[in-house]
């Protein structure tokens, strides 16, 4: 440990604690970021888009990202692909 100490890579038991809340607390701002509405919104959604076409509902993916303010709603689909005659 003195060594470690001696070359500066040791931290103290303070320090490790911060870092370590640091790190929880970012979780929990980017876990909390969601709205309310959202799993409720993802769902009419998909229910939408299931009673318009033939998707599985597992190739719908809805996600909200927010960025410097703003708030994208993001919506990938994955068609079945068209048999033509």
């Amino acid at each position: 440990m003195r060594v470690l100490k001696a070359l500066g890579l040791h931290k103290s038991t303070a320090q490790t604690a911060k870092d370590r809340l640091h790190i929880i607390i970012a979780q929990q701002r980017s876990e909390g970021n969601s709205p309310d509405y959202l799993p409720q919104l993802r769902q009419e959604i998909m229910e939408v888009i299931a009673k318009h076409t033939q998707v599985d509902l597992d190739n719908i993916h809805v996600d909200l990202q927010t960025k410097d303010n703003n708030a994208v709603l993001e919506l990938n689909v994955m068609f079945p692909e068209q048999v033509t005659q």
